[in-house]
């Protein structure tokens, strides 16, 4: 059975990181699993600590070793293929805190090895300090150590916080132009206010927000639940509700299923219940 733990970051990283998780599942060298991991508008980091998986982008066809990365907010599903025992540990960060790792890049759609960030002998130490110090909150810790000091102070925006959370409970499902009303900002000062910070305009960020919630209900629910789910979150049909399924998942409804998506329904649930 899986097992998968988030904790709060310290109270000095809460402005740039959202949470650390970490992440171990039961395997076999014969045995070979496909997660789909879902956009879900957020940056990090995943660091493997047992072999490592496979990452592939099932719409561009790009595939690349699923073993200590940064990547920045997806637009497009990944699907991680892994053989063996799964053990992960990573940070998510808040949608805009890929820029205080000190990239210009906002890395969107893209990954960049840990070791280009740092240098491979770094990433080499960190992979044993947190493989040695347990499945638990000390590892969180050490993750949290390591990244604490690397972490570049940003100026705050009160207003890019508060148009992600008024995105975020709404579940996607707003307009543009009633987010840029909350804040009581123009459609063009929250383009530019988004896509300076987070690398996307506020309308794809919300259409991510919006399809991780509605894919996120199938994970635990029936094949046939997708009609259901675009009734819910005001897709106006279900070819329509389809097509963008294949979009954000990379398959079909009724293959979704079939992919072993332990781990993705582990992380999803947690998301939703702590309102992430």
């Amino acid at each position: 059975m899986a097992a998968y733990l988030r904790f709060d970051p310290p109270a000095g990283q809460r402005d740039v990181v959202d949470h650390y998780w970490m992440i171990e599942a039961p395997g076999s060298s014969s045995e070979v699993k496909r997660e789909i991991l879902i956009p879900n508008g957020r940056p990090g980091m995943a660091i493997a600590l047992a072999e490592p998986g496979v990452r592939h982008d099932p719409l561009t066809g790009a595939q690349w070793t699923n073993d200590a990365a940064l990547f920045g907010v997806m637009t497009r599903p990944h699907v991680l293929t892994q053989t063996g025992v799964s053990s992960y540990v990573g940070a998510e960060l808040k949608p805009w805190g890929i820029a205080a790792l000190g990239l210009s890049d906002r890395l969107v759609d893209d990954v960049l090895p840990f070791a280009s960030w740092t240098d491979a002998a770094t990433t080499e130490r960190l992979v044993l300090e947190l493989a040695g110090a347990g499945f638990g909150p000390p590892r969180a810790d050490k993750l949290a150590e390591f990244l604490g000091p690397r972490l570049q102070v940003l100026p705050r925006s009160e207003l890019l916080d508060h148009a992600v959370q008024v995105i975020d409970r709404a579940q996607g499902s707003g307009s543009v132009a009633s987010v840029a009303a909350a804040l009581g900002i123009s459609y063009s000062s929250l383009y530019r206010l988004f896509v300076g910070s987070i690398g996307l305009g506020p309308k794809q960020f919300g259409e991510i927000i919006r399809y991780f919630n509605f894919v996120g209900g199938l994970l635990g629910g029936p094949a046939d639940a997708t009609a259901t789910l675009a009734a819910l979150h005001g897709y106006y049909d279900q070819a329509h509700a389809a097509r963008d399924f294949k979009r954000y998942t990379g398959v079909g409804a009724t293959s979704f299923r079939a992919v072993q998506n332990g781990i993705a329904a582990l992380m999803h649930e947690r998301s939703v219940q702590d309102g992430s």
